[in-house]
């Protein structure tokens, strides 16, 4: 699938936080995991910076809690693999995560971008 230019950085991404969500999910990936945790916050970020306020202001509240709250959850789920907790369930909800943003977020928010002045 073709993103717009804007969230093609994001995207990309996505392909290597699929990839650690296998990792944990087969377990023992909590150093993995801490080698791309400030990678992973700095991406949850850069969203919610340009995401957040794109969507409140056209009315997609739930689809922008959907986004914080996941991604509150998915740094618990975090903070609990990296002392070797919850690693395959951290994983699981890192990979249903991304497929939520790819599916779903995305191409609303590509639809918000293409309307944009």
């Amino acid at each position: 699938m073709k993103r717009d230019h804007r969230l093609v950085a994001l995207s990309k991404e996505h392909h290597t936080a699929l990839s650690l969500g296998r990792r944990l999910m087969a377990g023992g990936a909590g150093a993995a995991l801490r080698d791309q945790a400030g990678a992973l916050a700095d991406h949850f970020a850069e969203e919610e910076r340009r995401f957040l306020p794109l969507l409140h202001a056209h009315g997609r509240d739930a689809l922008a809690a959907r986004l914080r709250a996941e991604h509150a959850a998915l740094d618990a789920l975090f903070a609990a693999a990296m002392r070797g907790d919850r690693e395959g369930e951290a994983g699981r909800a890192l990979i249903d995560h991304v497929r939520f943003e790819e599916s779903e977020l995305f191409p609303v928010v590509e639809t918000l971008l293409e309307a944009a002045p």
